[in-house]
């Protein structure tokens, strides 16, 4: 498996999210547990849709949970070098596609991307993050979506304050 690049936050984001997990499959246990007792959901087994759901959702729970856990040994914790010329945690980076278009991003050493704000952040393990990370500025990218090369230039690179 590839690795999983993280920042001191991120890697303590992760073990939240595998903390989170553990405490839905405690709460869906305990459903379980009324569905599967309580007669006004059938006899427990059969014709028990809230049983048989909770079921299928402990399942689900007990599958991403052992993904994170195997994921654990794939962490690679990363500092930033605080280096305003190259793509590091912690920066903003404006990117030109396409000769015209000009984006920008907060690359992020966290767990998850977030587009929805103001400036998007984008993680280094995403497809674009691993294209630009440790890049030089003025220095070309490519990274694959589906079929499609995308390409671009790194035009600025700016250290966020921390």
């Amino acid at each position: 498996m590839s690795k999983i690049y993280l920042d001191e936050n991120g890697y303590q984001e992760y073990l939240k999210k595998i903390d989170e997990l553990r405490e839905k499959i405690r709460k869906n246990s305990l459903d379980m547990s009324e569905y599967q007792s309580d007669d006004a959901y059938g006899d427990g087994w059969h014709d028990n849709f809230a049983y048989e759901q909770a079921m299928q959702k402990d399942n689900s729970l007990h599958h991403e949970l052992d993904n994170k856990l195997k994921r654990l040994k794939d962490i690679v914790i990363v500092k930033s070098t605080n280096n305003s010329n190259i793509v590091d945690i912690n920066t903003i980076v404006e990117l030109k596609f396409d000769e015209e278009e000009i984006e920008k991003y907060i690359i992020s050493g966290g767990y998850e991307s977030n587009i929805d704000d103001d400036i998007p952040t984008i993680t280094i393990n995403s497809e674009l993050g691993k294209a630009i990370y440790k890049k030089k500025l003025y220095e070309n990218f490519s990274y694959k979506i589906g079929e499609n090369i995308v390409t671009g230039k790194i035009v600025s690179i700016n250290n966020l304050k921390k």
